[in-house]
C-alpha cells in the first residue's frame, strides 16, 4: 500500500503541533511513503516561516532541515514533469484547488497511492473524491482507516 504525504503533514513531524502525534503514526504504519519533488521546497518554506514567527529558534531550525533531510531519503520522489503540471492544472479547476495542492493530488495519483495524508480538507475532499483513503493528521485518529 502505498501512502502518499503532502507537505502539511511532513511538517507536523518536524515542528511539534497540533497532529504531530498522528502524523507519527501514520508514517510510521505506511508501507510504502510516496510524495512530489517540491515537498521539498515547500517545507523548506514552512520551516523558515516558523522561525521568522519564532516557533523554532535557529538552532530548532538547522535541526529540522536535517530531519527533513533524512525524512525525504524514505520517499519515493514524484518528478514534476510537463504531464504532471497539465494533470495538476486540470485538478485545481476541476476542485478549486490551490497550485501545490493540486500537484500533490495529481502526483498521488501518478503512482497510484492508496492513502494520501494531508491536513489539508480541500485536497483531503478532492483526494476521496477520486477514490483515494485519507489520513488527516488533524482529525482523531488520523484518518479514515481507523474509522
Amino acid at each position: 500500500m502505498i501512502t502518499y504525504v503532502d507537505t502539511s503533514t511532513l511538517v507536523k513531524l518536524l515542528i511539534e503541533e497540533e497532529g504531530s502525534g498522528s502524523a507519527a503514526l501514520i508514517w510510521d504504519t505506511a508501507d510504502a511513503l510516496a510524495s512530489v519533488a517540491l515537498i521539498t521546497v515547500e517545507a523548506r518554506s514552512a520551516l523558515a516561516s516558523a522561525q521568522r514567527q519564532e516557533r523554532l529558534t535557529e538552532a530548532q531550525y538547522e535541526r529540522a532541515k536535517m530531519e527533513l533531510s533524512a525524512l525525504s531519503d524514505e520517499l519515493a520522489i514524484v518528478l514534476v514533469t510537463e504531464e504532471l503540471i497539465l494533470d495538476a492544472a486540470e485538478l485545481a479547476e476541476q476542485d478549486a484547488l490551490r497550485a501545490y495542492d493540486a500537484i500533490h493530488l495529481a502526483a498521488a495519483l501518478s503512482v497510484d497511492a492508496n492513502l494520501l495524508t494531508s491536513a489539508d480538507a480541500g485536497l483531503c475532499s478532492a483526494a476521496q473524491k477520486r477514490g483515494l483513503h485519507i489520513a488527516n493528521p488533524l482529525e482523531a485518529g488520523g484518518g479514515d482507516e481507523f474509522r
